[in-house]
């Protein structure tokens, strides 16, 4: 006859281990929702030029850039309504490139086209263009005439479009 023996073999109890697994699922709970707040806080961010004065004027005279006639000025105006800050790095009339020194930044007071126009959150922006009847401006791509429309786009360094018809008196 075969002895058997019995050996007792020492566990972690059930009670014991269930505390472990919970502790270690809270803990990755945790992990899991501080990287989930880090993703919307920086998703959550986002620029909104508002364009909400767009006119042009005619110049009496000639164009101070050019010494062409006629001449106007067209201005764009708005405000940042996003929450983050916006830099403007483009002026396109027409779908063409404006040149940087035919652009007068008047609001924010710093800046310019070539540099990039920061435009802080709640903060408003105001511009002016010299555009004359020759196209200097956006290097003779087109002419312009009285009562003619152009299509006037500010484009940003995320690479939004905000785009605005101004008709020339």
């Amino acid at each position: 006859m075969t002895t058997s023996i019995i050996r007792k073999r020492k566990a972690v109890s059930p009670v014991i281990a269930t505390v472990i697994l919970i502790a270690v699922a809270v803990a990755l709970g945790i992990a899991v929702a501080f990287w989930a707040s880090g993703l919307t806080s920086s998703f959550s961010k986002y620029e909104k030029l508002g364009v909400n004065t767009q006119y042009a004027t005619l110049v009496s005279g000639t164009c101070p850039n050019s010494g062409v006639s006629p001449c106007w000025t067209v201005t764009l105006g708005g405000q940042n309504t996003g929450s983050s800050d916006a830099t403007i790095t483009q002026i396109q009339i027409n779908g063409v490139p404006v040149q940087s020194t035919y652009v007068t930044v008047t609001q924010p007071s710093t800046g310019n086209l070539a540099n990039g126009i920061s435009v802080p959150s709640g903060q408003s922006f105001l511009l002016s263009i010299a555009l004359d009847s020759s196209g200097l401006a956006v290097n003779k791509a087109h002419t312009f005439t009285d009562g003619q429309t152009i299509q006037v786009t500010i484009i940003t360094a995320a690479g939004n479009n905000y785009p605005a018809s101004i008709v020339l008196p």
